[in-house]
C-alpha cells in the first residue's frame, strides 16, 4: 500500500494544557485568587501540526497519548492530521501556567510523553511514513527519537526547535550535537540560546544547520546564516496569551518554505502567524488561514 502524501511530518509531545489568571503570582508561603481557569488542548508537537493544518498543510504527528484523552485524538482526527500515535496506559502531559500582568509561572506534569525516547518508528508505524513527506518537524529535546527520524528523512527539510527541553541539561549530549549537525534548521528563543553559550555551545557557530533562527518575543528574532545575520520585525498585534507563539512561528515558518519562500520571507510568514495565536488564549486558537497569514505578512517592516 502506498503511504499518504504528508507536506510535514512532526515528531513531538501532546498535552493538556490549563490555563489560570490570578490576581499575582504569589511567594513562597503566600497563596492568590484564581479569578478563571481554562482547559485547552496543547503540546509542543501538536500545536505546530494543528496550525501547519489550518494553513494548509498536509500533516502528520508522531507522538504518544495517554489513556485519558480520548477527546483529544478524537479532536486530532476530525481535524484530518494523520495520527501515528501509540496510547499508553497512564495521564497524559499537562500543563499549567499560572498568568497575571504579561507574567507567569509554569509547571509541568509531564505524564506519558518521555515516554516517546522509548518509540522504535520502525517496529511501532513502519517507515512507509517518509516515503511521502517533504518535511519534518522536531519538537523538544527527545534526543533517541529525533535521531530516529533524521536518520530515516534523507534528504528531506529538517527543522528543529529544542524548546525549553535545553534547561535540563547540564552539559551539551552528545546526542544533541549530532543531530544540530543533521538538520537544515534550528529555531532557539534568546534564553534557549543564552543558556546553550553558558554550557560553551554556541548555536550560531555550530557546525551542521544552514540556518539559525534566534527568536526574541515582541523584538521579532534574527537569521544567522553561514555568510549572513538579518533581524526580522513582528505584526503588532495586541498579546493576550503568548504561549504557543513558538510553535505558530514554526508552522507558519514550514509552511512558507514548503510553498517555496526563501528564508527571510518565510521568517516574515512565521511571525505573522505567530500574531495570531497570541491574540487569544490557548495554543491552538484563533487559527489563521494562509490568506489571513499573507495580509498581515505584508505588514511586517
Amino acid at each position: 500500500m502506498t503511504a499518504e502524501k504528508l507536506d510535514l511530518l512532526v515528531f513531538g509531545d501532546t498535552a493538556v494544557d490549563y490555563f489560570y489568571e490570578v490576581d499575582r503570582l504569589p511567594k513562597v508561603h503566600e497563596a492568590s485568587d484564581v479569578r478563571s481557569g481554562r482547559r485547552f488542548y496543547g503540546g509542543m508537537g501538536a500545536n505546530t501540526a494543528v496550525v501547519a493544518k489550518s494553513l494548509g498543510l498536509k500533516v502528520g504527528l508522531v507522538s504518544v497519548i495517554g489513556t485519558d484523552a480520548d477527546d483529544y485524538r478524537a479532536y486530532l482526527e476530525h481535524l484530518g492530521i494523520k495520527l501515528y500515535l501509540k496510547g499508553i496506559f497512564g495521564e497524559t502531559t499537562k500543563s499549567m501556567f499560572f498568568k497575571t500582568n504579561g507574567n507567569e509561572i509554569s509547571f509541568f506534569q509531564k505524564g506519558v510523553t518521555e515516554k516517546l525516547d522509548e518509540l522504535d518508528l520502525e517496529r511501532e508505524f513502519g517507515l512507509g511514513m517518509f516515503k511521502n513527506t517533504s518535511a519534518i518537524y522536531l519538537g523538544r529535546t527527545y534526543l533517541k527519537l529525533q535521531r530516529q527520524a533524521v536518520k530515516h528523512s534523507g534528504d528531506r527539510l529538517k527543522v528543529y526547535n529544542p524548546g525549553y527541553g535545553v534547561f535540563g541539561f547540564e552539559k551539551i549530549p552528545r546526542d544533541f550535537e549530532l543531530l544540530v549537525k543533521s538538520v537544515n534548521i534550528l529555531i532557539l528563543n534568546k534564553h534557549e540560546a543564552e543558556h546553550l553559550e553558558s554550557l560553551g555551545y554556541k548555536p550560531t557557530k555550530a557546525r551542521g544547520p544552514a540556518t539559525v533562527i534566534i527568536t526574541n518575543g515582541s523584538s521579532g528574532c534574527s537569521i544567522y546564516t553561514k555568510t549572513s545575520e538579518v533581524d526580522v520585525g513582528v505584526y503588532k498585534s495586541k498579546v493576550v496569551d503568548a504561549s504557543g507563539a513558538g510553535d505558530a512561528f514554526n508552522a507558519g515558518l514550514i509552511t512558507a518554505l514548503l510553498k517555496g519562500h526563501e528564508i527571510y520571507d518565510a521568517v516574515r510568514i512565521g511571525n505573522a502567524t505567530a500574531s495570531f495565536v497570541v491574540e487569544e488564549w490557548g495554543c491552538q486558537t484563533n487559527l489563521p488561514s494562509w490568506d489571513k497569514v499573507l495580509e498581515r505578512h505584508s505588514q511586517i517592516i
